[in-house]
């Protein structure tokens, strides 16, 4: 553990603005949507009948889960349970990944290492950071949760809890940064596996299988219950969870070489099946794109699955009139159940997508890149090699999670695919976002695209509680997508055409900027 304190200082001083920003936002959001929740329901006749309306709503269940108390306090913690852990647990992930297997990929952990510093030290000084960042977050949530009226003690729960979905995500990503030697991989598998862990909560609290939720972070965080009975025993079972995946990890790192996986890295063939360029690209996508699809799919049959008895197990008037309101006459409750929870995994896609759009840059920050353009291969035909998986990628991986889901749901593929492809042109536009600042700002391009996204998500969530309109709320991209499994077919044209339009314009800028700088090998 030698040069762990130094190497803390250098994680703190290298993110000395994202980790601020993350920290306050995410700390003023619970008092934020406590407030929203006292204007939209004044007294508890009205948050009673707001909790009864969501009990039998298949798309809230899906993505919050049940409500457990029906105060101001229950509420928050209902809203934001599974969102800030979803947010929390996202840039943990990138945050460790970028401190650990980067770090080794850029060749900097190996020049660190020539010092005096342990084998340990970098992965205990990554976690350390990440780990206390989300304890600092969540205390920071508890005081304007208690100024506002709500009890110190499950307030603390409240706060703690959040704390310990980021934690929980931080170490998978731990261990994830151990098994390849590819950064892009190592977060894949863990985005992925957050994916899945989702659905489990999901499938807990409409199929009908509430041990599920026992085995997922989501579960966790919820079942801590705050301001509904203060179960601070499953705090506990976090701990030991993150200890368990945190030992994992320290003791996969000494079993595998420095830049190196524990999963090798296989010999290529003398020549590539695609000239030049794209054959290098193909070669370095290839394996992400395929545990993604993999992971991707099997989401998709489990989706399918638990969407698919939901119209005979409930089939009464009250869900009968929420499809109708929401997806208009005629619409089935399992469409609306699929439309809402297919929202929130466009933009698992996207992160998918994101992590193949950046690979350029990730090239030019190693040094590769410079190698590979020495050669008769120009910048925008290196670029344009990323930038196509980029683009092909959420394409094959919505395809493939609509067809699994199709497959297991009521047998109609081509629908399906064809509503998770109607959010290809909004996954599109934050590759765009990506290329724009590869190209303008290199060495911000992988955290502000990264933060982008995050935007994107706080913002749909905002916009629940009203505390995103207008101009703020038309700024996320996924809210332009019309519900193709509601009725939205017939008004699908332009929205679609004109996100594909704003992709094309961001990409074709950041391209432009990209052959009129100077290569910038250093993250």
């Amino acid at each position: 553990m030698t040069g762990t304190l130094t190497l803390i200082r250098l994680i703190l001083r290298r993110d000395r603005v994202l980790l601020p920003v993350w920290i306050a936002i995410s700390a003023l959001l619970p008092a934020s949507i406590a407030s929203a929740t006292t204007d939209l329901y004044a007294d508890q006749a009205a948050r009673d009948a707001f909790a009864a309306a969501s009990a039998g709503n298949p798309a809230q269940l899906a993505t919050r889960g049940h409500i457990y108390d029906a105060s101001v306090g229950g509420l928050t913690a209902w809203t934001l349970g599974s969102s800030l852990a979803l947010i929390g647990g996202l840039v943990s992930i990138l945050l460790v990944i970028r401190h650990t297997r980067v770090e080794e990929e850029t060749g900097r952990r190996e020049l660190l290492s020539s010092g005096v510093i342990g084998r340990h030290a970098p992965l205990a000084a990554a976690l350390a950071v990440v780990l206390a960042a989300n304890l600092l977050l969540g205390l920071l949530s508890v005081v304007p949760l208690v100024a506002g009226g709500l009890p110190a003690g499950s307030s603390l729960l409240f706060g703690l809890s959040t704390a310990g979905g980021g934690w929980a995500f931080a170490a998978v990503a731990a261990v994830t940064a151990q098994v390849t030697a590819s950064s892009g991989t190592a977060r894949g598998i863990a985005i992925a596996a957050g994916g899945l862990l989702f659905a489990l909560r999901s499938l807990a609290d409409t199929g009908g299988v509430g041990w599920l939720a026992w085995l997922t972070p989501f579960g966790w965080v919820r079942l801590t219950k705050p301001y509904a009975g203060d179960q601070w025993w499953v705090l506990g079972l976090i701990a030991v969870a993150v200890a368990a995946a945190a030992t994992a990890a320290f003791v996969l790192s000494t079993r595998r070489d420095v830049a190196g996986g524990l999963v090798p890295t296989r010999q290529g063939p003398a020549t590539g099946g695609l000239p030049g360029a794209f054959a290098l690209a193909g070669r370095l996508h290839r394996g992400t794109l395929a545990g993604f699809a993999i992971g991707f799919g099997l989401l998709g049959a489990l989706l399918g699955m638990s969407a698919r008895g939901l119209d005979s197990q409930l089939d009464t008037p009250q869900f009968q009139e929420l499809a109708a309101t929401v997806g208009g006459a005629g619409a089935r409750i399992s469409d609306v159940f699929f439309t809402f929870v297919m929202y929130v995994l466009s933009q698992l896609v996207t992160g998918a997508a994101l992590v193949s759009a950046l690979r350029a840059r990730g090239e030019e920050a190693a040094g590769r890149a410079e190698l590979l353009l020495s050669t008769p291969v120009g910048r925008l035909r290196w670029a344009l090699s990323h930038l196509v998986f980029a683009i092909v990628s959420p394409a094959l991986l919505l395809a493939v999670l609509g067809a699994a889901a199709g497959l297991t749901y009521d047998g109609d593929v081509a629908r399906v695919a064809g509503a998770t492809l109607a959010y290809l042109p909004a996954v599109w536009t934050v590759v765009g976002i990506a290329t724009l600042l590869f190209g303008l700002l290199p060495r911000l391009a992988v955290a502000v695209s990264w933060t982008a996204l995050g935007l994107f998500l706080l913002v749909d969530l905002l916009a629940e509680f009203r505390l995103a309109t207008g101009i703020v709320l038309n700024l996320s991209p996924f809210v332009h997508v019309p519900a193709m499994l509601l009725g939205g077919s017939s008004s699908a044209v332009a929205p679609l055409l004109g996100l594909t339009a704003v992709a094309v314009a961001l990409a074709a800028a950041g391209l432009a900027f990209l052959r009129r700088r100077n290569l910038v090998p250093s993250a």
